[in-house]
């Protein structure tokens, strides 16, 4: 071997190195989540004796998440709006971004960039909790105390997502819709009825209830991948901060892909 071809050799063999190191890091995190999972779902019997905890994180995941949820709605609904009738003034009945405007709400706006903020608010807050209380050992405290920490913390907050989560979209959505039919007045000129009327003529039940499918499983998304990953928090603060990271990106990259896979199965 030349001194020249050396270091490529040493560089491939760093590269695949690095590559079937992650490669076993990922099933082997994919694989502890699973069980997490799996132990839930075997011992769910057990979240009946704390459902208290259900009702506090559902205030937590829902009531607190409303004020961003509606400011974020209804500024989508109406730069949709502003952006639809910008586009298509020219050529387009003025009924036509109503119309426009309720799709997109209800299909794809509203859920997709719900839990897109709430992957760093709702996400973020519970690897923190969970990370917190693993690095200050109060959950091997559970443990000794022969408390199932899974049913008593994971349990309650991913059934607090999968139910509070619809209930935000759906607000998000009216609201989306409000600022829409608002943007396309003031800004666009389009008169509320010409609004109303594109609105109703292009509503299907259906998109409202597609949105509600993805929030369902975007709350389970978001506050299990969130739950697991404070739950194997290690080495302190650092690790907290590194696992809080991790969630964000991690639930942000899920939403999108499991976004893509619903919107090829059930449309």
């Amino acid at each position: 071997m030349t001194d020249k071809e050396q270091p490529k050799t040493l560089y491939f063999t760093h590269f695949f190195s690095l590559l079937g190191k992650g490669t076993v890091y990922f099933f082997e995190d994919l694989g502890k989540y699973f069980s997490i999972i799996w132990w839930m779902l075997v011992n769910s019997r057990n979240a009946k004796e704390y459902s208290r905890n259900i009702f506090q994180q559902m205030v937590t995941i829902g009531n607190n998440s409303i004020p961003i949820v509606l400011f974020v709605s209804t500024f989508v609904g109406m730069v949709t709006a502003v952006q639809s009738s910008y586009q298509l003034y020219d050529w387009i009945p003025r009924t036509v971004v109503g119309a426009l405007v309720t799709k997109s709400v209800l299909l794809e706006l509203t859920p997709l960039l719900t839990a897109l903020v709430l992957a760093g608010k709702v996400g973020a807050t519970i690897t923190a909790e969970l990370g917190t209380m693993r690095v200050t050992e109060q959950i091997d405290a559970l443990e000794a105390l022969a408390f199932d920490p899974i049913s008593f913390l994971i349990t309650p907050r991913v059934i607090a997502g999968i139910l509070m989560f619809p209930i935000l979209v759906v607000f998000g959505d009216l609201l989306a819709i409000l600022g829409g039919m608002f943007g396309a007045s003031a800004i666009a000129g389009i008169s509320n009825d010409a609004f109303i009327e594109g609105m109703k003529n292009s509503f299907e039940t259906w998109d409202a209830v597609f949105g509600i499918i993805k929030a369902v499983f975007f709350g389970y998304i978001i506050t299990s991948v969130a739950c697991y990953q404070g739950f194997k928090v290690q080495g302190g603060s650092e690790g907290v901060g590194k696992a809080t990271m991790n969630t964000v990106v991690i639930t942000s990259l899920a939403v999108v892909v499991m976004d893509f896979i619903l919107a090829s199965v059930l449309l």
